[in-house]
């Protein structure tokens, strides 16, 4: 008999172990964790069940398929960004071909189940892209419809596996079945930047701004790799976790669209060093661009448009720049590294 379980890909990641840590406090959750390393410590005793494997192995799939129930998928496995432009073929497969093999596991046990499995993805604001940075800087808050013209592998990636939702989602159901009756119910949110005082980034083109704290928290020195104004959006990683939390847990007659831009605040990097430097006030933090980095960065939007997500699932950060500083990031920095 299959065991009851949702399932989480990536699960040893920045969002994994604040996804798992948040998931262990419900009740009668069965978390099975998938990920090519062992679990943090720090986690590992929240997870039900912990299997090292990669998305890629047919084989791992068709056993998860034959030992577990799914219920709920959140896949956040993927290769980042920075390194996706090193390996551009790598990153294909894993974030393309990875996603494919579980939106096929999704399929499966909605099939067996008869109800719809649901499936979380996250995507990026990575999936949008500007000619150039007049173009960026003439455009308001992006919507989650415009200027969807990736200019990286990883944005590639990413835009792709939201059409691979969409399509999942409306092509498999169950025959005479309403509309809403699928076999997947797939959701997305498109990312900002996400600030975590628990881990530190890595692979990731919008890390300037978590290395820049981390570093001053440790007291060493950093050299930004973007523009004093490169400006993008970010938030804090619990807000991250809490959106999608309050996603997956929406009522599917109120989920207008599969996929959802959120946000909280948008400094550039000259403004996030001055408030870093306000905490920290002996920290030495200089730029020294990296320009395949600026390229990448200059081509993502400098904010963008939440308000589907404020109107179908009641989205709400819990924190600004101000109180995510005061608040979360700086006295959880100041106790990690206190020593």
């Amino acid at each position: 008999m299959r065991k009851s379980a949702i399932l989480i890909t990536g699960a040893n990641g920045e969002m994994g172990q604040g996804l798992i840590t948040a998931l262990h406090k419900q009740n009668n959750v069965n978390i099975v964790a998938l990920d090519l390393n062992p679990l943090d410590d720090s986690i590992s005793m929240l997870a039900n069940e912990e299997l090292i494997g990669n998305i890629l192995d047919q084989g791992l799939i068709e056993q998860l398929n034959g030992e577990y129930e799914f219920d709920t998928i959140y896949h956040l496995a993927a290769l980042l960004s920075t390194r996706a432009e090193f390996s551009p073929r790598a990153a294909h497969d894993v974030n393309v071909g990875g996603t494919l093999n579980l939106l096929n596991l999704a399929i499966e046990q909605g099939r067996s189940q008869g109800n719809a499995v649901k499936f979380f993805f996250p995507s990026s604001i990575a999936v949008y892209g500007f000619s150039g940075l007049e173009e960026k800087n003439s455009a308001s808050a992006i919507k989650e419809d415009s200027y969807r013209n990736p200019t990286t592998m990883y944005g590639c990636n990413k835009l792709y596996c939201e059409h691979l939702g969409n399509y999942y989602t409306n092509n498999y159901q169950r025959l005479g079945a309403e509309k809403h009756q699928h076999y997947i119910d797939f959701r997305s949110i498109r990312f900002p930047g996400i600030i975590s005082s628990k881990t530190i980034p890595t692979g990731g083109t919008s890390d300037y701004i978590p290395e820049m704290l981390h570093a001053a928290a440790k007291g060493e020195p950093y050299k930004c790799f973007v523009r004093e104004d490169t400006q993008l959006p970010f938030m804090t990683m619990p807000d991250a976790i809490s959106a999608i939390t309050t996603l997956m847990d929406a009522p599917v007659e109120n989920i207008s669209r599969t996929v959802y831009n959120i946000r909280s605040f948008a400094p550039t990097a000259e403004e996030f060093r001055q408030r870093v430097l306000a905490f920290f006030p002996n920290a030495e933090i200089g730029f020294e661009v990296t320009e395949k980095r600026q390229q990448m960065v200059d081509s993502w939007p400098a904010d963008t448009d939440d308000n589907m997500a404020k109107k179908d699932w009641n989205w709400k950060p819990t924190h600004n720049l101000d109180s995510g500083m005061n608040d979360y990031l700086v006295p959880d920095l100041q106790l990690m590294y206190k020593n």
